[in-house]
């Protein structure tokens, strides 16, 4: 989504103090020693300790831990927090400015803010974009910044029986030596993979996206969208040299409620047969499409606003009746969900 859209960057490191670092020595005037002090003062009130660590990623006291050595930072290496913050990409920035403003404060040997000062220099920790609104974040020090995420993602899994299968190999060193002890084989060992239909299913509460993003209706159907796009297109990026895992969903089902959501996944309770000849697709979306049918007349259709789907022809030929308007392409697909999402939420 951040990639592929105009939504924003999210950031979650622990290096935030030394970005703030930086931008108050390059656009502030301050030296290092005060930007240092400065930094440390503000993240102190966040509940976020900082420690110096030197490349390689190992703290000043790695060695002395546990011990009484003063951890106060100090110029040596980069400054780190104690723990992952999840904020906006301009967030250093914004951060650098207050402290800029309250510069003599902060840098007072008996530096203790009043309510007022306080708030304004925490204040741009509680900045947030669509891609924080919709994952959440929580600062334990920091409750006021808390966001509850819109998004739910559940574990994917396959929709039939799959065992997973052992890939046994070995790397050959290259440069083995010319006698009877050496064999080449610089390493062995054993890989566990497996493969099938999968079926995964997430879910947007549109109301709490709404609150999160000022109850912008443009704002929560452009999200929308995009994570829909997102969710069906990307790519994990592990293990594809070894797995050159780019298959593409055959199905893709979606539908817009005014209660809670549903998932269809205790469809696959009892494991898909494949049918006569083999395969399992066709087979997993004729279920799915009959248990989301069977739902419906149990459960009744008050809460169901609209629902959508597209089928990949070359994996089952259509005519779906428990999964909503089919529609031809993937595109069309999301269009239909940004337009029903604008008017839903306006």
């Amino acid at each position: 989504m951040e990639d592929n859209t105009d939504l924003g960057q999210a950031l979650r490191t622990r290096r935030l103090p030394q970005k703030v670092r930086e931008a108050l020595t390059a656009d502030f005037n301050f030296d290092d020693a005060d930007a240092i002090r400065a930094t440390t003062a503000l993240f102190g009130l966040a509940g976020i300790t900082l420690k110096n660590v030197k490349a390689g990623g190992n703290s000043k006291d790695a060695d002395n831990e546990g011990s009484d050595a003063d951890s106060t930072p100090t110029a040596e290496g980069e400054l780190q927090g104690d723990q992952l913050t999840f904020t906006t990409d301009e967030t250093a920035q914004a951060l650098a400015i207050a402290v800029a403003k309250h510069r003599d404060a902060i840098l007072d040997d008996d530096f203790k803010p009043n309510k007022l000062v306080k708030d304004e220099l925490l204040a741009p920790f509680s900045q947030q974009n669509t891609i924080i609104a919709l994952c959440g974040r929580m600062l334990a020090a920091l409750p006021g910044t808390n966001v509850d995420g819109a998004l739910q993602v559940a574990h994917a899994f396959t929709t039939h029986a799959s065992n997973p299968d052992l890939d046994y190999f070995t790397a050959v060193d290259d440069e083995i030596q010319d006698d009877d002890e050496e064999t080449g084989a610089g390493h062995i060992n054993v890989n566990e993979f497996t493969s099938g239909v999968f079926y995964r299913h997430a879910t947007v509460g549109l109301g709490l996206l709404s609150e999160s993003l000022d109850e912008s209706d443009e704002a929560v159907a452009e999200a929308a969208a995009a994570f829909v796009r997102a969710f069906t297109l990307a790519e994990p990026t592990g293990k594809q040299n070894a797995a050159n895992a780019h298959t593409r969903p055959a199905l893709v089902a979606i539908t817009l409620r005014s209660d809670r959501p549903v998932s269809l996944a205790t469809a696959f309770e009892e494991p898909v047969a494949p049918k006569i000849g083999g395969g399992y697709m066709a087979e997993s979306i004729t279920k799915l499409d009959q248990h989301a049918a069977a739902g419906t007349a149990f459960y009744g259709d008050s809460d169901l606003v609209e629902a959508w789907h597209a089928v990949d022809p070359s994996s089952h030929p259509g005519g779906l009746s428990g999964l909503g308007t089919q529609c031809s392409t993937f595109d069309e697909l999301v269009r239909c969900v940004e337009q029903s999402v604008r008017t839903a939420v306006s």
